[in-house]
């Protein structure tokens, strides 16, 4: 399940990172986003349940206690200290 968490997150930030970071430059931001912020939005507003494709995963993901638990969950599928372009 563990495997499968990492791709449904992974495949949430491949449909809407790039509307993250065009958001951030229509604010006149650079389009960089830390891990920590990718990572809390992939998790935010059931973005997985909507883009994930993996109805299990997400049940399973999303029955976690905490917080917390949610957002380690998902950790290792952002290695990267930044995201951008």
């Amino acid at each position: 399940m563990r495997e499968r968490i990492l791709k449904m997150a992974r495949r949430t930030w491949d449909v809407i990172g790039g509307d993250c970071l065009t958001c951030l430059e229509e604010m006149n931001e650079k389009p960089i986003m830390s891990r920590q912020d990718v990572i809390e939005t992939v998790c935010d507003a059931s973005y997985m349940h909507m883009h994930g494709g993996d109805p299990e995963a997400y049940q399973y993901w999303n029955s976690l206690p905490t917080y917390e638990d949610k957002m380690a969950a998902v950790e290792e599928a952002f290695p990267f200290a930044r995201y951008g372009w």
